[in-house]
């Protein structure tokens, strides 16, 4: 491989996680909503953000050469050892690649099925299912987030989150259909990618009690599509935990 090729597969492999939360803002931002949202359309199926031929996370080995995962529930040991919102039981910020992947990040693929750094720029990202669209933030050069709510066949109900988009096309309150497109991806160069999730609960408040290492670290009051999970008690560490759900093997069972 080229030398300036490897040296720019290296310096996007420091960027191709989401990145520290510091850079957004703690307040949350009020709704302007000034009657109750409509209740869902029935999701009476799910379908990929993004077309799963052409877009899918990266894998090492499988659709690049870096050792990078990108996956639902994995710990990345190419993330590095920068901090982001959890404190461990001493104080110490838990490291990027202790930390436990909450939903997936999907890049474009080249013809070879192989990770194409920056090609997935501007694509149009599309509603995984008829739902309202509960939540929409800007977070600045990490691009904005949207969160849909979904009623279930079983009356329950399930949130999608998509961060990293651009051009947002949707707004709180409403009515999406599976397919519409809701934004497109940030062209963030050859980190442009989407970070997408699919959990049962609906905003990014409290999510972890005081105890936990994203109670003592800066997680709780973010914005909801926090995209990681890390504990000291291993059996609450792991995404599903947290009532996250793997966002891939969501969709296969809802189509």
């Amino acid at each position: 491989m080229h030398a300036k090729t490897i040296a720019a597969l290296f310096a996007w492999m420091a960027l191709a996680a989401c990145a520290p939360q510091s850079f957004i803002s703690h307040t949350p931002i009020p709704s302007t909503l000034t009657s109750p949202p409509p209740t869902p359309l029935p999701a009476d199926q799910f379908d990929f953000p993004l077309d799963p031929m052409r877009f899918g996370p990266y894998v090492f080995g499988v659709t690049g050469p870096l050792d990078i995962d990108t996956r639902f529930g994995v710990q990345n040991p190419g993330l590095g050892k920068d901090g982001k919102c959890f404190v461990d039981r001493h104080g110490d910020s838990v490291p990027f690649d202790k930390l436990f992947h909450a939903g997936e990040d999907w890049f474009a693929f080249d013809a070879r099925g192989q990770v194409s750094p920056g090609r997935a720029a501007d694509a149009p990202v599309k509603a995984a299912a008829h739902g309202v669209v509960s939540w929409t933030q800007p977070t600045g050069f990490e691009g904005d987030i949207v969160v849909i709510e979904h009623l279930l066949r079983d009356g329950t109900r399930a949130w999608s989150a998509y961060w990293h988009l651009d051009h947002v096309a949707v707004a709180r309150g409403q009515v999406v259909l599976r397919g519409d497109v809701i934004g497109r991806i940030l062209d963030r160069g050859d980190n442009a990618h989407l970070h997408w999730e699919i959990r049962m609960w609906g905003d990014g408040t409290r999510l972890f009690p005081p105890d936990s290492a994203g109670g003592r670290g800066t997680c709780n009051g973010r914005v909801p599509a926090l995209g990681y999970t890390w504990d000291d008690t291993a059996s609450r560490a792991a995404p599903q935990a947290w009532g996250y759900v793997d966002p891939v093997q969501f969709v296969r069972d809802h189509r």
